[in-house]
């Protein structure tokens, strides 16, 4: 991919860009993160805190496997960061539980 570097002192007109299966997962050298809870709303379901209908959606790896488009999962991260209540796992670093866990 051709392009023109939009950072200061860098005339680099050349650009790389990687693709992964979804499938597979992410080793600790890697140097891209596979957003494999990141997927294509085909089933058109709503995200539980707004009830919008988007074409990309993140799904919780809960047993629900509830899901909330991007726009209400920043927002929950944002708060969620300003409370202090990111959980820290001893594999994937820190990270937020299910934002539909309590809704009865």
């Amino acid at each position: 991919v051709h392009g023109l570097c939009q950072s200061d002192g860098c005339h680099g007109n050349e650009a790389e860009f990687y693709m992964k299966c979804a499938s597979h997962p992410t080793s600790e050298d890697e140097l891209s993160v596979a957003l494999d809870l990141i997927i294509t709303n085909s089933r058109d379901v709503p995200c539980i805190a707004c009830c919008d209908i988007t074409d990309v959606v993140l799904v919780f790896q809960c047993s629900e496997r509830h899901v909330i488009c991007l726009d209400c999962f920043h927002r929950y991260c944002q708060t969620r960061l300003s409370e202090r209540q990111f959980v820290s796992h001893p594999v994937i670093g820190y990270s937020l539980p299910c934002a539909g866990r309590g809704i009865p």
